[in-house]
């Protein structure tokens, strides 16, 4: 079973098992919806920065894309910087938006997310080839 993060308003982040984040993005999209389920806790939306794969914690190779959500930084991985207009249409029209299946980013927090600079997308190897 992962081990996510719940990382709340004040910066603490909790440690939580068996969370479905397709579910908690629906119930806590929802206007009615004051708090859901996250795993073994239940959390009020209003508290929640985000909600991430343990793993999204760490920098590396794979993670070429970084998220800053509150004074939090989250790692993904992207195959193009489409990615990056996705995220961004998600964060515009949802409050809280999901990234790639493991990171739940609660919009009021959101700041940023950037590419790794040398990440060779899609397209750039596309025009090299």
């Amino acid at each position: 079973m992962d081990n996510y993060i719940i990382v709340m308003m004040d910066g603490s982040k909790i440690l939580t098992q068996g969370v479905n984040l397709n579910a908690v993005a629906t119930i806590y999209n929802q206007n009615q919806t004051i708090a859901a389920r996250i795993g073994r806790k239940s959390m009020t939306k209003h508290l929640v920065v985000a909600v991430a794969k343990e793993e999204a914690l760490t920098k590396s190779e794979t993670r070429n894309v970084t998220i800053k959500v509150g004074e939090t930084l989250l790692y993904t991985e992207a195959k193009s910087d489409a990615m990056l207009d996705t995220l961004t249409n998600d964060v515009n029209k949802k409050a809280f938006a999901l990234v790639n299946d493991e990171i739940l980013i609660n919009r009021s927090y959101y700041q940023y997310a950037e590419l790794d600079e040398n990440l060779n997308t899609e397209n750039e190897a596309e025009t090299q080839a």
